[in-house]
């Protein structure tokens, strides 16, 4: 599993609401930067500029109603990742939609 995906689940391992709105929004560019050049994950990276204008705006209500639906693109572009990441994506995907 590559680092980025390995650190994005340590964050998440406390749930989703023990992660600070400002590490949220730094891990959520991050994935941006990443994803940007994946054309299978223009929906994804939508959904990510979406959560990152909620995280910034201080609206975690909003942020979290973004969470299943990312969790849903995460599920779909799983299957396609290298082998070596799709165990961690198909957690990631689980622990955003709850």
């Amino acid at each position: 599993m590559n680092d980025q995906l390995a650190q994005t689940l340590k964050a998440l391992s406390g749930g989703l609401t023990g992660v600070p709105a400002s590490a949220a929004v730094s891990n959520v560019q991050g994935w941006q930067q990443t994803l940007g050049g994946v054309p299978a994950a223009s929906t994804l990276v939508s959904h990510l500029k979406s959560l990152e204008a909620k995280l910034s705006g201080g609206d975690l209500a909003g942020a979290a109603a973004l969470l299943p639906g990312l969790g849903a693109e995460t599920e779909k572009l799983a299957s396609s990742a290298p082998e070596v990441d799709q165990d961690g994506l198909h957690k990631l995907a689980a622990a955003l939609k709850g």
